[in-house]
């Protein structure tokens, strides 16, 4: 999530999204598995060591940190994107 406009630098109640996503755990860089490129879904698993999976919602988001999200499809077109959809086109 480094460098991600919506979550770095923000705290884990300001980077949720109504309608769109928010933060379900948070994890370090430093507790990463090993994994191959084409595994991104390796050790994101519930009782995986390393994610806080009810994160308080002060805590702030750095450029470190590994996050899962439950997203709709928009909120997932705006992360990947970074383009918000015109307010005429919303479809909520």
């Amino acid at each position: 999530m480094a460098g991600h406009p919506e979550l770095e630098g923000r705290s884990v109640h300001e980077a949720f999204r109504e309608h769109e996503w928010r933060v379900l755990a948070v994890g370090s860089a430093a507790d990463r598995p090993a994994q191959s490129s084409m595994d991104a879904l390796a050790g994101i698993r519930f009782r995986q060591p390393g994610f806080d999976w009810r994160p308080p919602q002060g805590k702030v988001l750095r450029a470190g940190d590994r996050v899962v999200l439950a997203t709709t499809r928009r909120g997932l077109d705006i992360l990947m994107t970074g383009v918000q959809p015109h307010p005429a086109d919303r479809r909520g």
